[in-house]
């Protein structure tokens, strides 16, 4: 949940992205080559918890290691009384190319 809010709060602040990682056991040589290859959204989570897991769920489907969160809104679907959260990701993969580029130096 910690990695969520940091990601979420990275939003706002112009430091370097580290993504939300979903596969463990990663080396630090496919961490450093980590690089981001889709994007992906949630138009449904009436909690952060539901917007990680549904943001998880839908990296993982897609093959991804990490994701980062890019746009979260949140509004009032029709007459309903609870918010619902919005969000697009942008999905992160371990690039061969890095890979190969780094065994060469």
């Amino acid at each position: 949940m910690k990695a969520l809010v940091q990601d979420v709060l990275s939003i706002f602040s112009a430091k370097s992205i580290e993504p939300v990682l979903v596969r463990s056991g990663l080396s630090q040589r496919e961490k450093a080559s980590i690089a981001p290859f889709g994007v992906t959204e949630v138009s449904w989570a009436t909690s952060l918890e539901d917007l990680h897991d549904a943001l998880v769920q839908k990296a993982l489907a897609a093959g991804a290691v990490g994701y980062h969160i890019t746009h979260v809104e949140s509004h009032k679907p029709g007459q309903e009384t609870q918010s619902v959260l919005a969000a697009t990701a942008t999905l992160y993969n371990i690039s061969d190319r890095q890979i190969v580029d780094n065994a060469a130096l």
